[in-house]
C-alpha cells in the first residue's frame, strides 16, 4: 500500500505518513456509506440535530489540539486558524438549526386548479427526502470549515458522506471525522478516504451507490468533475476559483480601502478563492492609494505560523512558490513593476514575499487574467467607470468583487455591471455568509451554490404524497 507524506510547509518536515486507500478500499467505504444511509435516512431529524450539536460541542472542547494539526499541515497562521475553527463550529450548529426550516415541506392548495378534475378532493403534501451517498472533495486552504460544509448540512438532511480531503491537509479531516464518531454518529455516516484524487473520483463517478458529487477546488478540475457527474446522471455541486477584483474610486476612504484590501489579499498567504486578486484604482488617487497599500504590506509579519503575532505564513507547497515566481516574472515581462516583494524568501519553508506589482494599464499579464492563489497583487489605474468595469470583467471568473466609493448610486451602478456572484460595497471580497448560497458566475459558477441552506436543499429531492379523500 502506497503512503502519503504530509509535509509541514513552514519547515518542510514530514509530519505524517498515511496509507492511501486502494480502489477496493474506496469501494468498500462507499458500500458502508450506502448501507448506513438506509438507516440514517430514517433517523428522526431531531436525533440528527442532537448529534450535530454534540459534534460542535466536542469540536469546541478539542479545538486547541486540532488547531496545532491545522496549522502544521496547512501553514495557516494560528490566529486565522482559530477563526476558521470558530467558523467550522458555527457551520455545524447552523446545519442543525436550519434543517427544520429547509426540510419542512409544503401543502399546496391543489383545489385552486381546475385540472385534473376532482382536485377539491385531493390533499397534497410535499416532503424533501435525502438522495443517498454524497462524495465530497476538499481544498487545502480551509480544511476545517470546508469539512464542516461538506459534512454537516449533508448529513443533517439525512444523507451519508464520503470525503476526500486534500493530500496536503488530510489530518484535520481525519480528526474531525473522529470527533463526529465520538459524538455518536453511526458507523458509515461520515467517512474519510485518503488517496489519489483521480482514483477516488473515478470510484465516485462509477459507483451507482454515489448519488452526488460535492467538490471544492480549481475550476479546471471542477469542470471535469461536473462533466463526468452529469454524464452519469449524478447531481454535482462545484465551488471553483475566482479572480476577485476591487475597484477604488477617488471619493473612497483610501486608508480604509487599503487596509481591507491588504488583509483580503495576503490573509492565508493569498490562498483563498475569494481573496482580492486584482485592484483597479482611479488615476487621480492611484499614487496616494498605492502608497497607503505599500505601508500596510510593508508591516506584514511573515514567519512561523504558530507565532500569534505572525500575519502571513507559507504557501502550501514548493509547487505554489514556483507558481508565484512564474506569475511575477510574466508580470515584469509585460510591463509590471514590482513595488515590494517579488521573491522567494531566503529561509526554510515555502515562503514567498508579500508582493505588489504596479501596471500602467490593464494587460494580458497572467496576474490579471488567471487565478493567483498566493501573495501577489497587481494594481492598475483606470480613468472612467466604464473602463473600471471592463477591467473587472476581463477574466473568465466571476466569484466576488468589491467597490470602494462614498457615492452609493455609483456603487450600485457598478455592482450591477460587474459579472460576479456577489459585490461588496466598501467591504472585503472575503465576506461570506456560510448559511447562505456562495458562488459565482462564468467559470466561477456552475452547478449549485454551496451554503448550509442551499446544500441541504440541493441534496434532497421533493416528493409528492397525494391523498384522494373522495
Amino acid at each position: 500500500m502506497s503512503k502519503l507524506l504530509v509535509i509541514n510547509p513552514a519547515t518542510e518536515e514530514v509530519i505524517a505518513e498515511l496509507p492511501q486507500a486502494t480502489a477496493e478500499d474506496i469501494r468498500a467505504t462507499i458500500d458502508a456509506a450506502y448501507e448506513a444511509f438506509l438507516k440514517w435516512s430514517e433517523t428522526p431529524l431531531r436525533e440528527r440535530a442532537k448529534l450535530l450539536y454534540k459534534a460542535a460541542e466536542l469540536l469546541e472542547k478539542s479545538q486547541e489540539e486540532l488547531l496545532k494539526t491545522l496549522v502544521a499541515e496547512s501553514g495557516k497562521p494560528i490566529r486565522d486558524a482559530r477563526a476558521e475553527m470558530v467558523r467550522a463550529i458555527s457551520i455545524i450548529r447552523a446545519s442543525a438549526e436550519e434543517a427544520r426550516y429547509v426540510l419542512e415541506g409544503a401543502v399546496p392548495r391543489v383545489d385552486a386548479y381546475e385540472y385534473p378534475p376532482g382536485n377539491e378532493n385531493r390533499l397534497v403534501t410535499i416532503v424533501r427526502e435525502p438522495i443517498g451517498v454524497v462524495g465530497g472533495a476538499q481544498s487545502y486552504n480551509n480544511p476545517a470549515s470546508t469539512f464542516a460544509h461538506k459534512v454537516a448540512p449533508v448529513v443533517a438532511a439525512g444523507n451519508t458522506v464520503v470525503i476526500k480531503p486534500s493530500s496536503y491537509t488530510p489530518i484535520t479531516a481525519l480528526k474531525m471525522a473522529e470527533i463526529f464518531a465520538k459524538a455518536g454518529f453511526p458507523s458509515g455516516v461520515v467517512n474519510v478516504v485518503v488517496g489519489s484524487g483521480e482514483e477516488v473520483f473515478n470510484e465516485f463517478i462509477d459507483s451507482p451507490r454515489v448519488a452526488a458529487i460535492n467538490f471544492t477546488g480549481s475550476t479546471a478540475v471542477g469542470l471535469q468533475v461536473a462533466a463526468k457527474a452529469a454524464g452519469r446522471g449524478k447531481k454535482f455541486m462545484v465551488a471553483p476559483g475566482g479572480s476577485d477584483p476591487a475597484l477604488v474610486f477617488a471619493d473612497a476612504d483610501l486608508e480604509r480601502a487599503a487596509a481591507i484590501i491588504a488583509r483580503a489579499r495576503f490573509e492565508n498567504a493569498g490562498q483563498n478563492c475569494n481573496a482580492t486578486k486584482r485592484v483597479f484604482v482611479h488615476r487621480s488617487v492611484y499614487n496616494t492609494f498605492v502608497k497607503l497599500l505599500l505601508e500596510r504590506v510593508a508591516v506584514l509579519k511573515v514567519g512561523d505560523p504558530m507565532d500569534e503575532s505572525v500575519d502571513m505564513g507559507p504557501l502550501v507547497s514548493d509547487k505554489m512558490v514556483k507558481s508565484m515566481e512564474k506569475f511575477t516574472n510574466d508580470a515584469v515581462a509585460k510591463g509590471g513593476r514590482v513595488l515590494i516583494g517579488g521573491r522567494r524568501m531566503n529561509r526554510r519553508g515555502y515562503f514567498y514575499e508579500p508582493t505588489v506589482i504596479a501596471f500602467e494599464k490593464d494587460t494580458d499579464a497572467l496576474v490579471l487574467r488567471e487565478e493567483v492563489f498566493g501573495p501577489v497583487l497587481p494594481v492598475v489605474p483606470f480613468d472612467t467607470e466604464e473602463e473600471a468595469v471592463a477591467y473587472a470583467n476581463a477574466t473568465q471568473y466571476g466569484l466576488q468583487a468589491a467597490v470602494y466609493t462614498s457615492d452609493y448610486r455609483r456603487a450600485f451602478r457598478i455592482a450591477r455591471a460587474i459579472k460576479a456572484g456577489a459585490v461588496m460595497i466598501n467591504d472585503s471580497t472575503r465576506v461570506r455568509f456560510d448559511a447562505l448560497p456562495y458562488g459565482g458566475v462564468k467559470m466561477s459558477g456552475f452547478g449549485w451554490r454551496e451554503g448550509v441552506r442551499s446544500t441541504m436543499y440541493y441534496f434532497t429531492e421533493p416528493k409528492y404524497y397525494v391523498l384522494n379523500t373522495a
